[in-house]
């Protein structure tokens, strides 16, 4: 890339400098000195770069950040260190700053950076011209790689139940909706399962509820366990009630999924948590299959598997039924 863009705004100075007995080459020399100083005792990484992208100075913290404490950065391409889009993003702030000469900043932008080892790094990139001679650009980094995990855990514990690791509501409702959209628009089938502990007050109230939130674990763990690899989600859906989404399972594969859920649940054991062994649970499903178009949305799918687990436990409880 061409410094043309940049204005040379210190040939005056830089003339006069060389009346008074330093050479060009000398003031540059000296300015390039000043400003490596400088920003070593600046807080955030500190790149400074030619017009095409060579790197002249960088502070310690910008070291760090590009994983490059034991090798040199002088001299090396800081386009070469982003990732490939970033490249033409970077180039784009270049040419911001080349032509917005009353503000001569662009950014910050959220980019991803190659550091040296090849780790990636989530990184906010913020160019500003230094109208020196020759014309050079200021970098300022943020790693945000601390703030992407936190925000990552943030939306996660916001999508997980609290007690069990599973899903949450919330999480369950986004997945079953984006998942009607994708197979109803391929004309996929996809199934519901909506899973209910039975007498689960009565376990409650005869044990405690400390037992009862010991027995909640460990009928997630069982579907987690018996649920196939290739289900979207499994979700706390309130309270003693769990659900499952099934993309691609018509009401046949979704029905072999109910029974080895039931069988799993039934073999479950309570002496860890320190109850008698005859302690036992059993659970009510209900299943709804979405294939010919029989429901307008979600929403109806969702209540004809809860119907259909209603018309379960009126069956006796410990039962399957499939929505019609």
């Amino acid at each position: 890339m061409s410094a043309a863009p940049f204005k040379n705004t210190l040939e005056p100075q830089a003339l006069n400098d060389e009346h008074n007995g330093l050479s060009l080459n000398e003031h540059n020399q000296a300015e390039h000195f000043t400003i490596s100083r400088f920003i070593q005792y600046l807080a955030e990484a500190v790149l400074v770069v030619s017009p095409d992208g060579i790197i002249q100075c960088a502070n310690a913290k910008a070291a760090l950040l590009l994983n490059c404490v034991d090798q040199p950065l002088i001299g090396e391409s800081w386009p070469a260190f982003l990732q490939g889009r970033c490249q033409q993003q970077y180039l784009g702030l270049v040419k911001i700053v080349a032509k917005r000469v009353l503000s001569l900043q662009a950014g910050p932008t959220e980019m991803v950076v190659i550091c040296a080892n090849g780790e990636r790094k989530d990184i906010e990139l913020s160019v500003s011209f230094l109208p020196e001679s020759p014309a050079s650009l200021v970098l300022i980094l943020r790693d945000l790689s601390r703030q992407k995990a936190e925000l990552t855990q943030l939306r996660r514990q916001a999508a997980t139940d609290a007690l069990t690791g599973l899903a949450n509501r919330r999480s369950f409702d986004e997945q079953l909706l984006q998942n009607w959209q994708q197979c109803t628009a391929a004309k996929r089938p996809l199934s519901v399962i909506i899973i209910d502990i039975d007498f689960f007050k009565q376990f409650n109230d005869t044990y405690g509820h400390i037992q009862g939130d010991a027995c909640l674990r460990k009928v997630a763990r069982a579907i987690l366990q018996a649920m196939p690899l290739d289900a979207e989600l499994a979700a706390r859906y309130g309270g003693e009630e769990f659900a499952l989404i099934l993309p691609n399972y018509n009401e046949i594969k979704a029905l072999n999924v109910a029974r080895a859920l039931q069988q799993a649940i039934r073999l479950l054991q309570f002496t860890d948590t320190g109850l008698p062994a005859s302690v036992g649970i059993t659970v009510s499903q209900g299943i709804a299959s979405e294939i010919n178009g029989q429901f307008r949305t979600s929403t109806a799918l969702l209540c004809a598997a809860d119907t259909a687990l209603y018309r379960a436990k009126a069956d006796g409880r410990d039962c399957i039924n499939a929505s019609c």
